[in-house]
């Protein structure tokens, strides 16, 4: 049986489990779209309809219910045959993985000490860019993205939530004054990260509600790793990942800011195209990296 079938049959369970794409659809990390498109799919192959589809509910046809056992045994031994070689040491191959350099460098290249521990007859490639990689093109197997996601044939999962705070250097502090409030900041040499979608717009929801802020400075960076060195030098104020400062900000290198006014957080996604899902080492490696994020990132 080939892996497409494979995953037309895990939509058709999902949906018939769940009585509702839009439940099943965010039970599998996936849009509503490519679940209406596999089960299409599926029907045509099998020749009849598995579900009655009304504006209210879905439900089971005749042949629906008889295939639904039989789905159910497949999917079983599906798991069954991948647990049997999921055994320590028996993931085998390469894994491509694309994310950012401070995702990399902060909070992946720590973990894969005790990855490749469990796992030592698979190799893995690092794709460290701060520009979104293309799946497909790039044959990466899974990235880790923060930024919004505009491709419907991508599979995004979301693993975590990054939080962002605003943070300076205690030498700047010193020099340019104590930062109160997010209208303080046009007064301020803010370091401007281009690599979001409103460049030198900061919003922040604190006691008293929203407030926009449109801060300017001298200096504008294209990576947060950049952006973290121009901190630490005392050039001025940024907004950043929580996660870049644990150690810096027990130390005392940077303060945190405004800690009354809260930043949007960020959710975290491990993206892979239709192809690469399924794949038990892909699965299993998104497994690994959520359950240290749950610990890292609170």
């Amino acid at each position: 049986m080939n892996n497409g079938l494979l995953e037309h049959i895990e939509a058709f369970v999902a949906i018939a489990e769940s009585g509702s794409v839009t439940a099943a659809s965010i039970a599998m990390g996936t849009t509503q779209a490519t679940l209406s498109r596999q089960l299409a799919a599926l029907e045509k192959h099998l020749g009849c309809r598995l579900l009655h589809r009304s504006t209210r509910a879905i439900s089971l046809t005749q042949e629906g219910e008889t295939y639904l056992q039989h789905a159910l045994r497949m999917l079983e031994l599906k798991r069954a045959s991948e647990s049997a070689l999921q055994e320590r040491g028996r993931l085998r191959g390469r894994l491509r993985i694309a994310c950012s350099n401070g995702f990399g460098r902060k909070l992946l290249i720590p973990a894969l000490r005790d990855w490749q521990k469990e796992h030592p007859q698979l190799s893995m490639e690092l794709v460290l860019s701060d520009q979104l990689s293309q799946l497909i093109e790039d044959r990466v197997d899974v990235a880790f993205r923060m930024a919004s996601l505009k491709d419907s044939n991508l599979i995004a999962r979301p693993i975590g939530i990054s939080r962002r705070i605003v943070v300076a250097s205690p030498d700047y502090i010193r020099r340019d004054g104590r930062i109160k409030a997010p209208e303080d900041l046009p007064g301020h040499q803010c370091l401007i990260f281009t690599g979001t979608e409103r460049p030198g717009v900061w919003d922040f929801k604190g006691p008293n509600g929203k407030v926009s802020v449109r801060v300017q400075g001298r200096l504008a960076l294209s990576t947060v790793d950049a952006l973290q060195d121009a901190v630490l030098a005392g050039l001025g104020v940024a907004v950043m990942p929580a996660w870049f400062w644990t150690r810096e900000l027990l130390d005392g290198q940077v303060v945190q800011l405004l800690p009354d006014y809260r930043l949007a957080d960020h959710t975290i996604h491990a993206v892979t195209a239709a192809r690469q899902n399924a794949a038990s080492k892909v699965r299993l490696f998104v497994d690994f990296v959520e359950e240290r994020l749950k610990g890292f990132l609170g």
